[in-house]
C-alpha cells in the first residue's frame, strides 16, 4: 500500500503545473497566490480566488492544475481546505477537485446548491446501459458555513471489479466518516469503462466568488490519515462587549 505525494502545496515546492490554466483571468480574478498566513503546516498553503459566481459553470476560464500517480483502482485522497470568511459557493455548483481516470468516468467533489454539503458527481456513471451522472448528496456538518476554519477531508474511491457491484465512495471530515455508498458499479463493458483506473488529481477553481485555501494534498491507494498535530488552532473569538446592566437604576 503506497502513498504516492503528500504535498505542502508551497510556491516552488509542488508537483502541480499552476504556470497554465491556473494562469487565466475569470472574471477579472487573478488565479491566485501561496498563502503564508493561512497554513497548516510549512510556510504556506495555496489560495485559489475563484471566478464570479454569475459565470455559466463550464466557462472555460476556470483554471485547473493536474497531477498524475500511478494507474490505481482504489485511490485515497487527504487534504486540509478553508474557505475564506467571505466565501460564497455558486448556486448550482462550485466545483474544487476531481479524480479522473483513463477513461470517461471522473468523480467531481464540490459543495452544491450555495450550501453547506460536499458531494461528489460520478460523471458517465453507467445506469441501464446509459451514461448518466450519479450524485449522491449527503450533508457533512457545515463544511462551508463555517467558513475561515480548516477542515481535514478524506475521499475514498474505488472502482468496481468487473460485474461486480463492489465499488465504494467514502469520505471523512476530520476523522469522522460522513458519506458511505458501497455496492456501486462504477465500470461497465457495456458502456467500455472496464478498464478505467483512476489516473491523475485536479486541482480545479469552477463556480463561487471569493478564495478557497489547501494544505497537505495527498494521494495514495491506502488510507493516509490526518497529520501528525491535527488541525491549526480557531483563531481567537472577537472581543464582546460588556453586559449592560438592566431594570430601573439609580442616577
Amino acid at each position: 500500500m503506497t502513498t504516492y505525494w503528500d504535498d505542502e502545496l508551497e510556491q516552488g515546492n509542488t508537483g502541480y503545473d499552476f504556470s497554465n490554466r491556473f494562469q487565466d483571468m475569470c472574471g477579472q480574478v487573478v488565479w491566485g497566490s501561496f498563502d503564508t498566513v493561512n497554513k497548516v503546516s510549512g510556510t504556506g498553503s495555496l489560495r485559489l480566488n475563484f471566478p464570479i459566481f454569475n459565470l455559466p459553470p463550464d466557462n472555460l476560464c476556470e483554471g485547473f492544475a493536474d497531477r498524475s500517480f500511478p494507474a490505481t483502482l482504489d485511490l485515497w485522497s487527504r487534504f486540509y481546505i478553508r474557505l475564506e470568511p467571505g466565501f460564497t459557493t455558486h448556486p448550482v455548483s462550485t466545483k474544487f477537485m476531481n479524480h479522473s481516470t483513463s477513461g470517461i468516468q471522473s468523480n467531481w467533489w464540490g459543495i452544491l446548491h450555495g450550501g453547506s454539503e460536499i458531494f461528489v458527481t460520478v460523471q458517465h456513471y453507467p445506469i441501464i446501459n446509459s451514461s448518466q451522472n450519479f450524485a449522491p448528496n449527503v450533508a457533512d456538518g457545515n463544511v462551508s458555513k463555517t467558513n475561515g476554519q480548516w477542515y481535514c477531508i478524506e475521499t475514498r474511491e474505488k472502482l468496481n471489479t468487473i460485474g461486480v457491484a463492489d465499488g465504494v465512495l467514502e469520505a471523512y471530515k476530520n476523522g469522522v466518516q460522513f458519506m458511505n455508498y458501497t455496492g456501486l458499479e462504477f465500470r461497465k463493458v457495456s458502456q467500455n469503462t472496464q478498464n478505467n483506473q483512476f489516473i491523475f488529481n485536479r486541482l480545479i477553481r469552477q463556480g463561487g466568488y471569493g478564495s478557497i485555501n489547501y494544505d497537505r494534498l495527498a494521494m495514495g491507494n491506502t488510507r493516509i490519515g490526518p497529520i501528525t498535530g491535527g488541525l491549526p488552532p480557531l483563531p481567537p473569538p472577537p472581543p464582546t462587549a460588556p453586559t449592560q446592566p438592566t431594570g430601573l437604576q439609580v442616577t
